[in-house]
């Protein structure tokens, strides 16, 4: 397992070694390259509506410095097996889309949506993918408070 210097407290990613910044304190143009981690979906309710988020924390061990950005995101359930959906210009769609494209050489916005085992992409990325750079860029939506995460480049370790 990874060591991401998460703690428990109030937070749960307070990390005194390094500096921790959340999405909502980034600013478009911001840059990391780290190594990555996913961590597990979970709900919240906001003001009577339940929905799911997950984690993306990259960790500079170089600079000293981490992100931790909460995704919130769709999901849906066929047979048990736990799926995220992100539809075109959105955060996820993005996030996938932007990791497709450097692990796999895939073109950008060439899909209409993304439809994504939850288990299968978080085990592969924190299994497999080493090092990642995130840059935060304008978000799709005019009315969104923080910027949306483009991954720019991905190094993953070769099949066992």
């Amino acid at each position: 397992m990874l060591d991401l210097g998460i703690q428990k407290g109030s937070t749960g990613f307070v990390d005194e070694d390094y500096t921790t910044i959340y999405l909502s304190d980034l600013e478009v143009g911001d840059e990391i390259t780290g190594e990555v981690y996913i961590s597990e979906l979970k709900t919240k309710e906001f003001k009577g509506n339940e929905f799911q988020h997950f984690y993306l924390i990259i960790k500079d061990h170089k600079n000293k410095q981490k992100w931790v950005c909460s995704i919130n995101t769709s999901v849906y359930t066929n047979n048990d097996v736990v799926s995220i959906y992100g539809a075109k210009g959105g955060r996820v769609y993005l996030l996938i889309d932007s990791l497709n494209h450097a692990l796999n050489d895939t073109e950008l916005n060439q899909l209409e949506s993304y439809s994504v085992v939850f288990e299968t992409f978080k085990d592969t990325v924190n299994g497999r993918v080493e090092e990642v750079t995130v840059k935060a860029v304008e978000p799709s939506n005019p009315n969104a408070k923080t910027p949306n995460l483009q991954i720019t480049k991905a190094n993953a370790s070769k099949d066992a």
